[in-house]
């Protein structure tokens, strides 16, 4: 028998019987390439060009669409999210194993989330009860019997509106809720047993299941989300922009819709996506997308066809990049030739591809004592502005202009400083990651060192790295100074004299980084978006 994965990622003996059933099963006949010639399973296809499982990626891509029209599912293509709900309802028995443990889980949407956990648990008075993961034919029951059947039902139709057309089949609770598992809950009330991710996996779902996606998922791993956190502060503060106006329109956000098609509930207050990833190089604009937080938390890193266009609509209007500097030659380059979302998705990584590698360049500076310029990419002058907006939609973040007022305090002097020291903190901490760590493509990147180091070779010659500079590095690597001591010392260095004085030398090599980065990403454009 074939063997699949290897090392830690060996599925468990169940996963392998299971792969077995589906492949052979009447529901997935038709699909592209699901046998090798050698008898091999083709489980998994990428969109990723660079990856190996991208040969039949297209191909599956047409299945699913052709498997969706067949099922009547509103939309075109991967619209909708359809291709997610297909794979719930061709399902042959609703319930498959984790790769990892090989325990059978529901597929569909049959587990207690923390916001059911926490209401159950309020209602009830009883939080030994309810827990995350549960199975909410269990916690329906035990609710039932704390609070009585008409309770349990009033709770349901209220918190499951969306299954309505299922409710007759209440108060038999387990076909109730198998029989509408495939429905997502607009509440956040209730989660998958599986995440859905056609045509990626043969059978359309994730391989871990809710038992291990947390602990044993790479990306959903507490340590890895502390990480991300970093890495988003990292890409904030240093990418391109106005960060004072994009943040004062980003708090300005009230209750309003999910801008999501498949989602568009109502929420309290709305989540502000940037259009344009900052994590990707994008500009900190004032141009949001208005989501739900659970669709802002899923969309993560990538834009979509719809919001290239929507960015090319911002750039026609304004007259200027979205982009920041280094990574502009390769959105230039690029931007015109994406026509789908696998388009968009490609460039997406190609750009936090070479956001990684922007990072990495910024701290070899930093390390080779030219903090003191490396801060003016960080504008912290725009501390000192009030920003105010007229005829704001705090729903839709969407205004007929703005203005902003300089008055410099002691309260914007300090947020300057703190600005300063955070996002040098959080370059240091982005570049204690192994780049091997990251899913990031893989470029060649040793000619870019060799130039790179000539940069840092002419700057270290020609650029001053005198006393007063040095006092910069000495600051902000300080481990023995607290946070509120460093930020005293930012303070006077933004105040110094000499200050100002070291502009001119930010200048040229800024000129130099852009001809860098220019040329790279001119490369990569050529190289990958053919």
């Amino acid at each position: 028998m074939a063997k699949y994965g290897r090392g830690k990622f060996l599925p468990h003996q169940n996963y392998i019987d299971y792969m077995h059933f589906i492949v052979n099963h009447k529901n997935y006949s038709g699909m592209p390439n699901a046998i090798g010639e050698d008898g091999r399973i083709n489980w998994q296809v990428s969109s990723g060009k660079t990856t190996s499982f991208y040969e039949y990626y297209q191909a599956r891509f047409e299945w699913w669409e052709k498997k969706a029209d067949e099922l009547n599912l509103p939309g075109t293509g991967n619209s909708n999210k359809r291709f997610s709900l297909a794979a719930r309802l061709i399902h042959p028995t609703g319930q498959r194993p984790c790769r990892l443990c090989g325990k059978y889980q529901y597929v569909g949407y049959m587990y207690v989330s923390h916001n059911l956990y926490k209401r159950w648990s309020k209602i009830t008075g009883r939080e030994d009860l309810f827990f995350k993961k549960q199975n909410i034919i269990e916690a329906a029951n035990i609710f039932k019997s704390i609070m009585g059947e008409q309770a349990l039902i009033n709770e349901l139709t209220t918190i499951f509106p969306e299954r309505k057309d299922y409710f007759n089949r209440l108060p038999n609770i387990e076909d109730f809720f198998v029989s509408s598992s495939h429905i997502k809950n607009n509440g956040n009330y209730i989660s998958p047993g599986f995440m859905a991710n056609p045509p990626d996996r043969l059978d359309g779902f994730h391989d871990y299941g809710i038992c291990c996606r947390k602990e044993k998922d790479p990306g959903r791993h507490d340590d890895n989300m502390r990480l991300y956190n970093h890495d988003r502060r990292a890409f904030m503060w240093w990418s391109e922009g106005d960060w004072a106006l994009a943040d004062a329109l980003y708090n300005k956000a009230g209750a309003g819709k999910c801008a999501d098609p498949d989602c568009q509930k109502e929420v309290e207050k709305i989540s502000p996506d940037h259009v344009g990833p900052i994590s990707c190089g994008f500009k900190q604009i004032p141009f949001f997308k208005p989501l739900c937080a659970s669709c802002n938390s899923a969309k993560n890193r990538r834009f979509s066809y719809q919001d290239v266009k929507e960015l090319l609509k911002y750039e026609n209007y304004t007259g200027d990049s979205v982009a920041s500097w280094q990574v502009r030659a390769l959105w230039d380059n690029c931007k015109h030739l994406v026509k789908n979302d696998d388009d968009s998705k490609l460039l997406s990584n190609l750009m936090r591809s070479l956001q990684d590698y922007y990072l990495r360049s910024l701290y070899k500076l930093f390390s080779n004592g030219f903090a003191h310029l490396l801060s003016y990419f960080l504008t912290p002058e725009y501390a000192h502005y009030k920003i105010t907006f007229e005829g704001l939609n705090t729903s839709t973040l969407e205004y007929e202009r703005y203005y902003k007022t300089f008055k410099k305090t002691k309260s914007t002097s300090s947020l300057a400083a703190r600005i300063v020291r955070i996002a040098f903190e959080e370059l240091e901490i982005y570049n204690s990651k192994d780049i091997n760590e990251r899913k990031l493509i893989k470029f060649d990147t040793s000619s870019w060192e060799k130039d790179f180091e000539n940069i840092i070779s002419y700057a270290t010659k020609n650029l001053s790295l005198d006393e007063e500079a040095s006092k910069w590095n000495k600051v902000l690597t300080d481990k023995n100074l607290s946070s509120t001591e460093k930020d005293k010392k930012i303070s006077s260095l933004l105040e110094d004299k000499n200050y100002e004085v070291y502009k001119k030398q930010f200048y040229i090599l800024k000129d130099l980084l852009v001809e860098h980065f220019n040329k790279i990403g001119e490369q990569i454009a050529k190289d990958y978006m053919k």
